[in-house]
């Protein structure tokens, strides 16, 4: 048997997440395993989404969550943020695919 992972607490902060990303233009789409941090994609929906930086300042000041770091640029200029979810030992990855902002 493998151990247990937090792979229900990210499960359970999705809709939450996804809401917020949906009223700024986005649609947000899980990848990944899940096991070991909660990585998220989100890909603009409307003609001008708002900029990553206001999602991610609306998902921090809305829940339990802090930005790690800096983001950067990724593949295909994604723009990706790591989110530290609570008490410091949870991780979301949250890459924003370009679009209109």
């Amino acid at each position: 048997m493998k151990p247990a992972n937090m792979g229900p607490v990210y499960v359970g902060l999705y809709p939450a997440l996804a809401e917020i990303a949906r009223a700024h233009g986005y649609a947000l789409a899980i990848h990944g395993t899940i096991a070991r941090d909660f990585d998220l994609i989100a890909i603009p929906w409307v003609e001008s989404p708002s900029h990553p930086d206001e999602v991610i300042n609306a998902m921090t000041t809305e829940y339990a969550l802090r930005t790690a770091g800096e983001p950067d640029t990724v593949f295909h200029g994604r723009r990706r943020y790591t989110l530290i979810i609570s008490f410091g030992e949870c991780f979301c990855d949250i890459q924003f695919v370009p679009g209109g902002w």
